[in-house]
């Protein structure tokens, strides 16, 4: 079977995909009606002047929460026709976070780093891409060609953001010191910190996400070589989520199941395993060329 026979991700993995994604859609919707989560949308709003007013936060947070919560609960929907629109929606959801980007409250500003692309708070969003894809490809998958082959070049896309400026980022002091919290907390990470200092560390972890995305750009040319990549991003987003069991990920005062910014950062790390498990699986054949099916 040559590489433009071959499957790409089925219709079992997109169910999955769409279980997932709906329950932590739920999950991230219903924590924004809590007290803690409205004062995180507070702090946000007050840093740009094109978003509603830090006054309007709890209003603002309720709203957002409740079309979360909406598209995680068509997500889980049985009837197909629900579910592909629920994607739509997820993905716009998802992909308009990515506008906070724009700016500067997204990025360091100290005496050493002048905004980008020293990014801070906004790590989380560079997420975004990748599991707007998913969206995509929940809508797009078996119905619309060209929009599925748009969709897994997203998560091809949003892999590569995540790992070239997370990976770049982990050389800098400042993420060192951050990083060093989580790892420390973990016995598969601890243990590097008996032979490096913390600098050394997070450039070891730096390189390997480096690595695993020079590995992905293979993917048009050289996809037997991406597909190590891929595998090793799974393996990765594998072991960050262990850091939920180390790591106070929960939010302070509450405890399971009310997670906290931390916590989920941490979480958007299996539906980019998901995101990276489609590409595994998908030859990038499949998606050049117009004669090949979405899916099978």
């Amino acid at each position: 079977m040559n590489e433009r026979e071959l499957p790409v991700a089925g219709q079992s993995v997109w169910r999955l995909i769409s279980v997932l994604l709906g329950v932590v859609m739920m999950w991230f919707g219903a924590m924004r009606f809590w007290p803690f989560m409205t004062d995180t949308m507070a702090a946000l709003l007050a840093q740009y002047d094109w978003l509603p007013a830090a006054s309007m936060a709890h209003s603002v947070s309720i709203g957002v929460g409740a079309i979360e919560v909406a598209i995680g609960l068509m997500l889980l929907v049985p009837h197909e026709t629900v579910r592909r629109y629920a994607g739509l929606a997820a993905a716009l959801f998802w992909f308009s976070a990515l506008f906070l980007l724009i700016g500067k409250p997204m990025y360091q500003h100290t005496d050493v780093y002048s905004g980008f692309p020293v990014i801070g708070g906004g790590q989380t969003l560079l997420k975004h891409l990748g599991i707007a894809a998913l969206g995509l490809g929940i809508f797009a998958f078996q119905r619309h060609a060209r929009l599925y082959r748009a969709a897994v070049l997203g998560l091809w896309l949003g892999q590569l953001l995540v790992l070239l400026w997370i990976g770049g980022m982990k050389f800098t002091a400042v993420e060192a010191t951050g990083v060093s919290h989580l790892m420390k907390t973990s016995p598969f990470f601890s243990w590097l910190y008996n032979f490096c200092t913390i600098q050394q560390a997070s450039i070891v972890i730096g390189l390997t996400e480096l690595g695993t995305a020079a590995l992905m750009l293979f993917w048009p040319w050289r996809p037997n070589i991406a597909r190590l990549g891929f595998l090793a991003a799974i393996c990765t987003y594998l072991l960050t989520n262990t850091f939920l069991f180390s790591l106070p990920g929960w939010q302070s005062g509450y405890g399971f199941p009310f997670i906290g910014r931390t916590g989920q950062f941490l979480i958007k790390d299996e539906l980019l395993l998901l995101g990276a498990l489609v590409l595994f699986l998908t030859p990038f054949a499949s998606i050049c060329c117009k004669n090949v099916k979405s899916g099978t």
